[in-house]
């Protein structure tokens, strides 16, 4: 599915995205996340959507805000039509969608999860209900050994194979390892990146995917948007918001975005149960989170327990933190018999 652009969604992209047409963003002053709330919360409160400040009372919904923000910002800014439909029309071209908080297309799952800090417009290119579908949030190091990412290469084939959607950064490493796994094996993925998704819907390994409608790309930020290692560490709690249950496969310890982002979810937000890989080598991170509260992967044999565990439907006594039951080792992947998960990567998602 495709969704259409409505009105809310355009206030939304003319109060707070930076609408970006060419290389260099322009220096609007958009509204900061709390000023957009305090906006969004206040034309809300008085029983009118967002989308009223592009109709014929918008000179009245601005006055009402004037105590949150100077109508004169709030004017320059929602005078910005023209280039918003430049924006649109490049989107367009390649098939890159947005939807605001308000549309049905929203995943529902960040909207109930974070509620007005739910990001106000997520830019996506495929199949938009795919990010409602949940699915297991696969995460890891971008460095990895060959036996690391041919075991992530056997957890994506085991989603597919279980339907179950693999939800990741699209990051090199465990994330395209894992995405590419499910998606060759006939399967689905939702790649929630930071930056540059202008750039990334072009990419040959990812085309023939977001055309079958196995694939969708999302992104918190203007498609336009630069790299800042910021906003990569920001966006990992959509992934695990976007997904039923996490699998940290590799990390560093306090150190890196795979940290950061389950040390979050597992002190902070707990949306989704974490669980950890049982590494055949020490991992000093893996270990670090499980003293967090992380399970270990229970390695599930068939397509219906792998269902269960990714859905979060397992018995608690069976997903207990410790228990015997959460703690069996998981089978190793064999990489004499299984294809290169570094040959998948390189000739699906080589960035």
């Amino acid at each position: 599915m495709t969704p259409d652009t409505t009105r809310d969604t355009q206030a939304a992209l003319l109060l707070g995205a930076p609408l970006t047409t060419a290389t260099t963003a322009p220096s609007d002053a958009i509204l900061k996340p709390a000023e957009f709330r305090a906006v969004r919360a206040r034309i809300v409160a008085t029983g009118r959507p967002l989308g009223d400040l592009l109709g014929p009372n918008a000179a009245a919904v601005v006055t009402e805000c004037a105590d949150l923000v100077p109508e004169s910002r709030l004017h320059d800014l929602l005078g910005r039509g023209f280039r918003l439909a430049q924006a649109l029309d490049q989107w367009a071209a390649r098939s890159i969608w947005v939807v605001g908080t308000t549309d049905d297309a929203y995943p529902t799952r960040l909207r109930d999860r974070f509620g007005d800090d739910a990001p106000p417009v997520l830019y996506g290119c495929g199949d938009a209900d795919l990010l409602q579908g949940g699915g297991l949030a696969v995460v890891g190091s971008r460095d990895c050994d060959d036996e690391t990412l041919a075991w992530t290469t056997e957890i994506g084939r085991r989603a597919a194979q279980s339907r179950c959607t693999i939800v990741s950064g699209a990051a090199r490493g465990v994330d395209l390892t894992a995405m590419g796994a499910s998606l060759e094996a006939g399967g689905t993925a939702v790649g929630v990146i930071a930056d540059t998704l202008f750039r990334e819907v072009l990419d040959a390994g990812f085309r023939d995917h977001l055309q079958a409608g196995t694939l969708a790309l999302v992104s918190p930020n203007d498609p336009r948007q630069r790299f800042f290692a910021s906003l990569r560490m920001q966006r990992n709690k959509y992934i695990y918001g976007l997904g039923d249950t996490a699998l940290v496969v590799a990390t560093g310890f306090k150190e890196g975005g795979t940290w950061a982002g389950a040390d979050e979810q597992l002190r902070r937000l707990r949306h989704v149960p974490v669980y950890v890989r049982a590494a055949p080598e020490p991992s000093s991170g893996l270990d670090a989170l499980r003293a967090l509260g992380a399970r270990l992967w229970p390695d599930p044999t068939t397509p219906a327990e792998f269902a269960r565990v990714a859905e979060n439907a397992i018995p608690s006594r069976d997903s207990a933190v410790g228990s015997p039951e959460s703690s069996t080792t998981p089978a190793a992947a064999d990489p004499t018999t299984a294809p290169s998960p570094v040959a998948i990567q390189r000739s699906l998602f080589d960035l």
